[in-house]
């Protein structure tokens, strides 16, 4: 077996190689869609500091997130993620960092540990830690003002999705997409809360569409009731978010693809936490459940978007999951399970250190 491996290892270094051109050789998260955006976000930044260019590896279904990042790869190979895991859990080093070689990218796949601990100092509230975007920073070795670049989706995308849009009845700017589906083992909401969430945004005049493609983890009803099914390509998330006006998502990969995106009129993101909660746990260790929260893990993105996130009692009767389901479909930023991170000064974190926040990423791009 270990030969077996070992031939494999070889023959990918082989196709991967430029054969007239040195290379950085990233293999990214090989199931992390979100990752991988990330990954693709700073691949500008990369490349202006340490300089020659990125071969990229990734899995298949990742590719549309290259192709948002034009004349940023030399190359792009795809494999499978046994393949990668195998790969990078056997034969590359996580701390080399040499041209024409393997790098694991991923924090979690990178197997020393490192990302774990860095961001276990989110156990404690206001101490910190490297939130996601900033552990990506260290492990590509990255300055700490390195700057996200946003993805450019090609014209043919955004009008392919407007021909999908009209095809399903979509009214342009008055749409809701519901993305309730995880590939993370969160806990799924009764289906109380999502047909709420329809219901009432429904009565405000927006026609409600449920994503039924990807996650592996689903409520117990799809599509959720009073909305349309849809099957959103990961190619053309952002164009159909950005015809349709408005998402209500979980807090998954397609999430954050979107949210680097940003162009919505408005996203809400639901997370689900018990309602007693105590503790989250991850790889065996306990965290505060504010620590997986976008304004925490990267809140530059949250900078002068439409966004609001709310915690969800995944375990509350019906009537607490219908009074937060209400105050997400309508707006209700005032509700107490709306989480608003604070600065020292009581501010809005992102108001307080918004200056050097929005010098992390490029600006959102106007919604027409």
């Amino acid at each position: 077996m270990e030969a077996l491996l070992e031939k494999k290892y070889k023959d990918i270094l082989a196709q991967v190689r430029h054969p007239n051109q040195r290379s950085w050789i990233l293999f990214g998260g090989a199931s992390a869609y979100g990752d991988m955006a990330l990954l693709c976000s700073l691949a500008q930044a990369f490349v202006k500091t340490h300089g020659h260019a990125i071969t990229i590896v990734l899995s298949p279904d990742q590719v549309p997130l290259v192709q948002m990042y034009p004349h940023r790869f030399l190359a792009a190979h795809t494999a499978e993620r046994h393949v990668m895991l195998d790969m990078v859990h056997h034969y590359v080093d996580p701390l080399a960092f040499d041209l024409d070689m393997p790098i694991c990218t991923h924090s979690f796949d990178i197997g020393d540990g490192r990302s774990d601990s860095l961001m276990y100092l989110y156990k404690y509230p206001g101490r910190g830690g490297l939130n996601l975007t900033d552990l990506y920073r260290y492990f590509l070795r990255l300055p700490w003002d390195a700057r996200i670049e946003r993805p450019i989706v090609p014209a043919e995308w955004n009008a392919e999705a407007a021909q999908i849009a009209q095809q399903i009845g979509m009214p342009k700017g008055k749409s809701a997409i519901l993305f309730p589906s995880n590939n993370s083992e969160h806990p799924q909401f009764p289906d109380i809360f999502w047909e709420t969430v329809a219901a009432r945004l429904t009565r405000r005049g927006l026609k409600v569409f449920t994503n039924m493609k990807s996650g592996k983890f689903q409520p117990k009803t799809m599509p959720i009731a009073g909305t349309t099914p849809i099957d959103v390509p990961r190619h053309l998330a952002i164009p159909l978010v950005d015809y349709a006006g408005r998402t209500v998502c979980s807090t998954n990969g397609m999430q954050f693809s979107i949210m680097l995106g940003a162009r919505f009129r408005q996203m809400t993101v639901v997370m689900p936490i018990a309602k007693n909660f105590t503790v989250h746990m991850q790889n065996g260790r306990p965290y505060d459940q504010t620590g997986f929260m976008a304004q925490y893990m990267y809140p530059e993105l949250v900078c002068d978007v439409p966004f609001e996130e709310f915690s969800v009692p995944h375990d509350g009767t019906d009537q607490e999951l219908i009074d937060v389901a209400i105050a997400i479909a309508d707006d209700a930023f005032d509700h107490p399970n709306c989480v608003k991170r604070l600065g020292d000064s009581g501010r809005l974190y992102i108001e307080e250190q918004g200056a050097w926040l929005r010098e992390l990423i490029e600006p959102p791009p106007a919604i027409q």
